[in-house]
């Protein structure tokens, strides 16, 4: 009769146990339900539910809605959450090179909705005997057989164009010149005609359609700059010809105009 208290104490602890590891096994199977209906949800979603049935494209004036809709990678029936965004911009951009920024926009259950934005020629490059004209960021838009009225030359050695990709740029030193020239005439109001870093020591430009400009080497380019806008004002608007600055410095503030002889 002693022991009796003592075993019923162990049989309350062992029953409540038993409750404890039931009530778990109950919350993980819970739980691993809920997960496998999340998942297959998911899937669902991503593979049976809610296919596109429309895709409509605006935004350029290059290209019509069809063009844009045909070469963005996206077909009827993909799913409307699965399909890359990125992969299809890049699409529409190798396909289309004019097209500069592309947005989506989803209209459930099934709609794709694609707003683009065309890109300009910013500077033509000579490369294989043809011009090859490239936006501001850099994507090579068209190949042709003359320089395009109203876009600026550069000329870089080792550069490589093919349409629908970026321009490359193997010499990056001279890039990095190229960039700041170009940065400094804009930033000073200049018509760009051309720029030419094939020589770093013989940095030159073609600015307002009639002066040729040495400006030498990068040394003090940015006062350089500054100095012909200056020079520039000084000249008759009916006179045209080369600049030299190239023996410019802090020392030595000058440079020579040599007028064209029209004769």
């Amino acid at each position: 009769m002693k022991n009796e208290p003592i075993r019923d104490e162990f049989l309350e602890k062992r029953k409540a146990r038993q409750r404890k590891a039931r009530k778990k096994r109950f919350i993980t199977g819970l739980i691993a339900l809920s997960i496998t209906l999340v998942i297959t949800g998911v899937i669902l979603c991503l593979t049976v539910f809610f296919p596109i049935s429309k895709i409509t494209a605006t935004g350029s004036k290059i290209y019509t809605g069809e063009q844009i809709v045909e070469n963005c990678g996206v077909k009827i029936g993909d799913n409307i959450f699965a399909f890359s965004r990125k992969k299809a911009s890049n699409t529409l951009k190798t396909n289309l090179p004019f097209i500069e920024k592309v947005e989506f926009s989803l209209k459930l259950p099934d709609m794709l909705k694609i707003k683009v934005s065309d890109a300009k020629p910013y500077y033509c490059v000579a490369y294989n005997g043809a011009y090859y004209n490239v936006s501001k960021a850099g994507w090579v838009l068209e190949k042709t057989s003359e320089k395009t009225d109203g876009v600026f030359e550069i000329k870089i050695s080792d550069v490589k164009c093919k349409v629908g990709s970026e321009i490359v740029f193997n010499d990056k030193k001279s890039y990095e010149k190229l960039q700041n020239i170009i940065a400094l005439l804009e930033n000073n109001d200049f018509k760009i005609d051309y720029v030419d870093v094939t020589n770093l020591v013989t940095i030159k430009a073609g600015v307002e359609g009639r002066f040729d400009v040495n400006f030498g080497t990068e040394n003090s380019l940015e006062n350089k700059v500054l100095h012909l806008k200056t020079t520039i004002e000084s000249i008759p608007e009916n006179k045209s010809g080369s600049i030299n600055l190239s023996m410019w410095n802090a020392q030595n503030l000058q440079g020579t105009f040599v007028e064209n002889n029209t004769k």
